[in-house]
């Protein structure tokens, strides 16, 4: 493994090993060292050194088990047909990168099929998710070559078990299978996957199974054999370490493995990137508009560099188009960097499509921190984008939360260094991941209103708010599943529920399921809230109650609760009960309940918090939102 695995992480920094150090010193003191300083000095372009030295420092961290560590854990299962030992220590190290971390629990080699299919539990505890890498040895179906009979049947089987260990996982840890995808087999002839029977045919044919199987919400993806075609079958697979030692990828690959898997822990664990902020000239387009005109910028014009950058820009709108929202920094006259936008005929991107646009002649960082801002982000939701090397320096040491991706001066490469860095990794799409690009645009416009009006009630009785609140259904359970699982700082409990579990409370007579949406005269917000609670004759308990951050200081969750008293007293409920897990995220609701007319009841010795509050002695909060309970 060598740094150039990594070419979209910032150099070395020089003074790396006193960085780890001090960090080192912090924590032999009994202390835990600053997560900004610690994910820093992960996330770098590591040699085959600190790359070891980061591991032994994940594993010291973990051993610590600091209880109110910003690092999110994840407890991740590993099973497969080959051995994956090789895997924990590199999967610690990345998670480090992308603030995670991630112990590794290993099943015994050759688990497989009795973890699918005999009552035994190889893990004997918990996971938040299981890895499953499978080779051909895990299909013993016979393939006769041309039997495309014998294929279909093998592909059967082969579906048969990874529904097997999806409903295992579930049944056995509580948690959601991710399945890698099956490298590329060598092939014999260019008519190899026009050849039923053939391993590159059955590889491909499982790889599309298991797509089919994450589309519909069955399982997740890893998709290693993307990357391991990036870097090349003959780099990935060590043959002589296959057979003797049965790892399934070459150990000098491990931590980029580590890296791509981490990405998709991280968008599990709602810590994917959701911004992208970019800087204009020689980023957008070529040249600098100031100086060069209108005319003299280089953008498409049948020139290599002019549609290099047309390329990079079609790009960053198929990001927007999965939910990623736009916004502009740039050294410039706001009137001057908006021309191109305006008037280039070969601008792909547009004003609209940018949410916030910041040219001025401030320093970068600090616009940077008004993006995340008026769009109510944290930092660490961003990917800086900039050709200036120095630019992207000051805004690593300002903001080392924000990740700057080291994308070079070559537009020619922008594109592959934001797709490798796994930044943007997400889950399967929904509809309401398509709209928050719009939704997040809508709150930047609503901003900007706000700051024009003094009065707060004015300023959202001009929002012009729409809310439907609806039961839990076929068509929302993604989201709802998505939201459950993502939502942290407006959690009052932060309980987990799989699809499955959603499933099985839209049909629960003892259950009340409620997914919120709104829109207001900027954009639709999509499904922005999402309450549970249970049913026990007179008394009615809130399992979960969770918001988007999007929509904060709106009044949802008055407007949320007036209608939850409303049903109650309909259905002669005399008491609505709830109660606040605290966690190291979720602070800013802990007097959420008070705020909305709750008496404490208890306060355990967990440091949870029971509420009550008789429903005849509710009184309904103002609200400046018409809303539709269907």
């Amino acid at each position: 493994m060598t740094s150039l695995n990594f070419p979209w992480r910032p150099p070395l920094a020089n003074d790396w090993a006193d960085r780890l150090a001090e960090i080192e010193a912090v924590l032999a003191g009994g202390a835990e060292p600053d997560y900004v300083a610690v994910k820093t000095l992960a996330n770098q372009q590591l040699g085959m050194r600190e790359q070891l030295r980061t591991e032994r420092l994940a594993k010291k961290l973990q051993k610590a088990d600091f209880p109110n560590s910003q690092f999110t854990p994840v407890r991740l299962g590993l099973l497969g047909s080959r051995t994956l030992s090789y895997l924990p220590a590199p999967l610690a190290a990345a998670g480090l990168a992308r603030g995670l971390s991630i112990s590794s629990v290993e099943a015994p080699y050759d688990s497989v099929a009795s973890f699918a299919f005999s009552p035994a539990d190889c893990f004997g505890c918990a996971l938040d998710a299981l890895l499953v890498v499978l080779d051909e040895s895990a299909f013993a179906s016979e393939r006769p070559m041309l039997d495309q009979a014998a294929e279909d049947e093998a592909l059967a089987d082969a579906e048969n078990l990874v529904t097997a260990l999806a409903a295992a996982a579930k049944d056995k840890t509580g948690c959601q299978v991710i399945f890698a995808t099956l490298p590329a087999a060598l092939q014999v002839s260019s008519a190899e996957l026009a050849t039923p029977g053939s391993s590159a045919r059955f590889r491909q044919c499982m790889n599309l199974m298991l797509a089919e199987g994450a589309m519909q919400g069955r399982w997740l993806l890893w998709d290693q054999a993307a990357l391991a075609s990036r870097v090349g079958m003959e780099n990935w697979l060590d043959p002589v370490r296959y057979h003797a030692a049965k790892i399934p990828f070459s150990v000098d690959v491990c931590p980029l493995a580590a890296d791509s898997i981490a990405g998709v822990l991280a968008a599990m664990k709602g810590k994917a990137a959701r911004g992208l902020v970019l800087d204009l000239d020689n980023t957008l387009w070529g040249g600098v508009i100031g100086d060069d005109g209108l005319a003299g910028i280089r953008l498409g014009q049948n020139s290599p560099e002019g549609e290099a950058f047309v390329a990079f820009q079609n790009f960053i709108i198929t990001l927007r188009k999965r939910g990623v929202v736009l916004a502009v920094c740039s050294k410039n006259t706001d009137e001057i960097a908006r021309e191109p936008f305006r008037n280039h005929s070969e601008m792909v991107i547009k004003e609209d499509h940018v949410a916030v646009f910041q040219a001025n002649w401030s320093d970068k960082a600090t616009n940077i921190k008004s993006i995340a801002e008026t769009l109510s982000l944290g930092l660490e939701s961003f990917v800086f984008i900039d050709d200036n090397a120095a630019e992207r320096e000051r805004v690593r040491q300002e903001l080392p939360l924000v990740s700057t991706i080291e994308v070079g001066d070559d537009p020619s490469f922008y594109i592959e260094r934001i797709a490798q860095s796994g930044l943007f990794d997400h889950l399967p799409l929904n509809t309401e991941d398509i709209s928050r690009a719009e939704s997040y645009g809508g709150r930047a416009a609503a901003a900007e209103i706000r700051a024009k009006i003094g009065n707060y009630d004015d300023y959202l009785t001009s929002l012009g708010m729409r809310m439907t609140i609806a039961p839990f259904d076929d068509a929302g359970r993604s989201r709802i599943t998505q939201l459950i699982n993502k939502s942290n700082q407006f959690n009052l409990t932060t309980r987990r529920y799989g699809e499955e579990d959603v499933r099985k409370m839209e049909d629960d007579p003892d259950l009340l399921g409620w997914q919120v949406r709104l829109e207001d005269k900027f954009a639709a917000h999509g499904m922005i809230g999402v309450v549970i609670v249970r049913k026990d004759g007179a008394e009615w308990s809130i399992d979960s109650w969770l918001q988007s951050c999007r929509v904060l200081e709106r009044g949802v969750e008055q407007c949320v609760m007036n209608s939850l008293f409303e049903t109650a007293a309909l259905a002669g409920v005399e008491t609505i009960r709830a109660t606040y897990i605290p966690t190291d995220r979720n602070a800013m609701v802990a007097d959420f309940y008070t705020r909305l007319g709750f008496e404490i009841v208890d306060e355990n010795d967990d440091g949870s918090v029971t509420y009550a509050c008789a429903v005849d002695d509710y009184t309904p909060h103002k609200t400046f939102i018409d809303v539709t309970l269907a």
